[in-house]
């Protein structure tokens, strides 16, 4: 029983430190960065609406040697987008990362994928 009483004296312990060092009462331009970075990745840029977000990976796509040729379906929903395509393994790890990089995409997902040998 001493054990047990040990091991829940420690958790309770870390999770007080852990909430002091996590900045749990944080004043004035701290909670502003916070949300910034929540609500864009971290960028610090204004939020993008779904058809810029949508607009902008279909653009960068189309300029892409690799996905140029390749049919790939393009949704945001909140900043979170979805793919779908047939397409090589190379050209879908190349579509992730280009659509990761356009402003206001907070994650990238794929909907429905076929691969097809290169």
């Amino acid at each position: 029983m001493n054990k047990l009483t040990f091991i829940f004296a420690l958790l309770a312990a870390l999770s007080i430190a852990g909430c002091v060092t996590s900045g749990g009462g944080s004043s004035g331009d701290d909670s502003v960065a916070s949300t910034a970075s929540l609500s864009d990745s971290g960028r610090g840029a204004p939020q993008a609406n779904d058809s810029e977000i949508t607009s902008a990976i279909q653009r960068a796509f189309s300029q892409d040697d690799l996905l140029s040729k390749s049919n790939i379906s393009v949704n945001s929903n909140q900043g979170v987008v979805s793919l779908s395509g047939r397409l090589s393994a190379r050209a879908a790890n190349r579509a992730v990362s280009v659509a990761r990089a356009a402003p206001g995409v907070r994650r990238v997902l794929w909907a429905s994928i076929e691969y097809i040998p290169e």
